[in-house]
C-alpha cells in the first residue's frame, strides 16, 4: 500500500527561537506582552532533501523491501532521485539479497541498463526523463552496490536525471513493483549523501539507530564509506516526449500523438466497399474526427497516404491507394480550413504492410489510409466515449472490477485487482498481483502481463518481457500504455518503443507477496474503464475488469 507523507518543521526549532527571544530581553527594559497578543507564526518549510515522501513495499529477491521515495533535488543542469530501500524480513540464510526486479534488468535484447527502469514521468507536460548516463552507457549512481541488500539495515541509491524545466514543483515517479508516485516534489537543496543516517556500524550517536523500525533485527554492518555521486560523469540524460494511442468508433480511427505530431489511421472497411474508392455514408464519423484532431493542432501540411494488401496487382493497388487518399483529403478540405492545413494524397499501394499479410484479419489492417500533421497541440479533447464494448474472447475471465480475480497462469494461482485515478488528466490503472499459494523460492514470475500490443504494428522493437498487453476501454474506445522511443542506438539502430509501465515484468512473486503494476494511459475523463490484458481468445489467463471506478485527479495543477 502506498503511503505517503510530509514532515512537519520540528518543535525543537519553535523553542530555539523562543529561547532566543527571550534571552534578548530583562524583565526592566520590556513590557510584558498583553495576554491576547498574537504569536508569531511559524513557517512551513516544505519537503527537505532527507524527508521520505511516501513509501511502498515490493518483493524482490524473495523477500518485501519497503522503498522510501525523497524529494527530486535540483543539482544544477541535473535533478537527483534519492532511494532508501530496507527489507522488512530476515535475509535468507544471511546473504546478500540482490533487488534484480527493481534493478531493472530488462531483457537480453534491451541495451539500457540498470536501473533504467526508474523513470521520472512528467504528466503534466508528456515527457519522461531517462537516467544520466556515461561514457559507457551505464547510469551514473551512487553507490556501485546500492542494489545489494546486505543487512537490515539495506542501502540507499542516488539517481540523476535531467533538470526538469523551471516552473515543474513535482513530478511522478515510475518505480518498478510499486504504484505511480504521482506527485513526488522537486526541491531546491543539497543531495542527500549516498549513505543513510541510520546505516549501521560506528558510533550511534553520530550515525543514528543501526537498524530501521520495523526491520528484522540482525547484527548491523560496518558502517559503509559515504561515495560521491559524479555529475561531472554524465555524458547524456535523455528526455523523451510521450505519444498516446487510441482506437475510437469500433476500431474505425487509430489516433496515436506527441506534443509534436499526430497519425492517424482509418481502416479502409470502414471508408470504402470492397474494391471502391468512393467513401461510404458511414464513413463521415470517423472524417469528422480526423478533422476535429487536426484543429487542435497549429497550422502545417497535413499527408493523407493511401495503403492496401497484398491482393490483386501492384500497378492495380497503387492505384487505388491513391485514389482512396484523395478521396479522405478531399473530405477533409470540406472540414478543415484548407489554407492553414494544406492536403497532399500519395498512394503506397501494398509497398508498406502494417502487419504481415499472412491472415485475412492481417490484411484488414494493412488495408487503411493514414493522415499524419506534424505540428504542436494547441488545445485537447478527450477520446470520444461512444459506442458498446467489443466482444471478448470465450478462454478469457470477464468479472466485476470492484473484486479480486482468482487466475491461473503456468500452474500457479494468482489473485489481481485493479484500481484506477486520474494524474494530470491521463487515466492511471494500478495493478496489485499477489501469488495466491503456497509456492515458495521457485523464481516464478507473472507470464499473463508479458508482451507489447500490436497496436505498434511489425517491426516495432520493444523489450521482451515489457508490461504492455493491457488495454482499458470505455464504450468502443479502446487506450493503450503510453508509449515512446528512445530514438536509434548502436544496439538498436530503429531505435525501440518502450512503454509507461514496468519495462520487465518477470520480477519473482512468492506465494503471498503482492507486486503492484502501473499502467499510464492517455487523457480520458470518465467514471468508470475496463481494464482488459490479452483478447480472450488465444489464453486462458486474459482477463477483463468491468467497471473499475476511477477516482478524481488530486494533481497540484490538475484543471478538474
Amino acid at each position: 500500500m502506498l503511503v505517503s507523507r510530509r514532515t512537519r518543521p520540528p518543535l525543537a526549532a519553535g523553542l530555539v527561537l523562543a529561547l532566543a527571544v527571550l534571552a534578548g530581553c530583562t524583565a526592566g527594559d520590556v513590557d510584558t506582552p498583553a495576554p491576547d497578543a498574537t504569536p508569531t507564526p511559524t513557517v512551513d518549510p516544505g519537503p527537505q532533501p532527507e524527508d521520505v515522501v511516501a513509501t511502498a513495499v515490493i518483493p524482490e529477491g524473495g523477500i518485501d523491501v519497503e522503498v522510501g521515495v525523497h524529494p527530486v533535488v535540483r543539482a544544477g543542469e541535473y535533478a537527483v532521485l534519492t532511494l532508501d530501500l530496507t527489507p522488512l524480513e530476515e535475509l535468507p540464510d544471511g546473504d546478500p539479497v540482490h533487488v534484480n526486479g527493481f534493478a531493472g534488468a530488462l531483457s537480453r535484447n534491451v541495451t539500457l541498463r540498470p536501473p533504467s527502469n526508474v523513470r521520472l514521468v512528467d504528466l503534466e507536460r508528456d515527457v519522461i526523463h531517462h537516467p544520466g548516463v556515461g561514457g559507457d552507457d551505464w547510469p551514473v549512481v551512487a553507490p556501485r552496490q546500492w542494489d545489494v541488500l546486505r543487512g537490515p539495515e539495506g542501502s540507499r541509491v542516488l539517481i540523476p536525471y535531467a533538470a526538469p524545466a523551471d516552473d515543474v514543483t513535482s513530478v511522478s515517479v515510475l518505480l518498478p513493483g510499486a504504484p505511480l508516485f504521482a506527485d513526488v516534489p522537486v526541491i531546491e537543496g543539497d543531495v542527500p549523501s549516498s549513505v543513510r543516517p541510520d546505516a549501521g556500524g560506528g558510533d550511534p550517536s553520530a550515525t543514528g539507530t543501526p537498524t530501521a523500525a520495523g526491520t528484522a533485527t540482525a547484527t548491523p554492518s560496518p558502517r559503509p564509506e559515504p561515495e560521491t555521486l559524479d555529475l561531472d560523469a554524465i555524458v547524456e540524460a535523455r528526455t523523451f516526449p510521450l505519444d498516446s494511442s487510441s482506437s475510437e468508433l469500433e476500431g474505425a480511427v487509430t489516433t496515436t500523438e506527441s506534443t509534436e505530431r499526430i497519425d492517424v489511421q482509418l481502416g479502409s472497411d470502414v471508408l470504402f466497399e470492397f474494391d471502391q474508392a468512393t467513401l461510404t455514408p458511414a464513413a463521415s464519423e470517423a472524417v469528422a474526427l480526423v478533422a476535429a484532431r487536426i484543429a487542435e493542432r497549429e497550422p502545417g501540411t497535413v499527408d493523407v497516404v493511401g495503403h492496401t494488401d497484398d491482393q490483386g496487382d501492384d500497378a492495380y493497388n497503387l492505384d487505388l491507394s491513391q485514389r482512396r487518399a484523395q478521396a479522405v483529403a478531399d473530405a477533409l478540405a470540406a472540414q478543415v480550413d484548407a489554407s492553414s492545413y494544406p492536403l497532399q494524397a500519395q498512394g503506397r499501394g501494398e509497398a508498406e504492410p502494417f502487419v504481415a499479410n499472412d491472415s485475412e484479419e492481417n490484411r484488414a489492417l494493412n488495408r487503411r489510409v493514414t493522415v499524419s500533421l506534424t505540428s504542436t497541440v494547441v488545445t485537447r479533447t478527450d477520446v470520444t466515449t461512444t459506442g458498446e464494448l467489443p466482444p471478448f474472447g470465450e478462454k478469457g475471465t470477464v468479472a466485476p472490477g470492484d473484486a479480486p480475480l482468482k487466475i491461473v497462469n503456468l500452474a500457479r494461482a494468482w489473485e489481481v485487482q485493479a484500481t484506477a485515478r486520474r494524474v494530470h488528466g491521463h487515466v492511471v490503472v494500478d495493478l496489485a498481483v499477489r501469488g495466491d499459494d503456497e509456492e515458495d523460492g521457485l523464481g516464478w514470475a507473472v507470464g499473463f502481463l508479458r508482451g507489447k500490443h500490436p497496436h505498434r504494428g511489425d517491426g516495432t522493437r520493444t523489450p521482451e518481457n515489457v508490461a504492455g498487453r493491457a488495454v482499458i476501454l470505455h464504450g468502443a474506445s479502446k487506450l493503450y500504455p503510453m508509449d515512446y522511443t528512445t530514438g536509434p542506438t548502436d544496439g538498436a539502430p530503429d531505435g525501440e518503443w518502450l512503454t509507461v509501465t514496468d519495462l520487465d515484468a518477470g520480477a519473482w512473486i512468492d506465494g503471498g507477496q503482492t507486486r503492484m503494476y502501473s499502467f499510464v494511459y492517455p487523457r480520458m475523463d470518465v467514471d468508470t474503464v475496463t481494464f482488459q490484458v490479452g483478447n480472450g481468445i488465444t489464453y486462458s489467463d486474459d482477463f477483463r475488469l468491468l467497471d473499475v471506478p476511477v477516482a478524481p485527479d488530486a494533481s497540484p495543477t490538475a484543471d478538474g
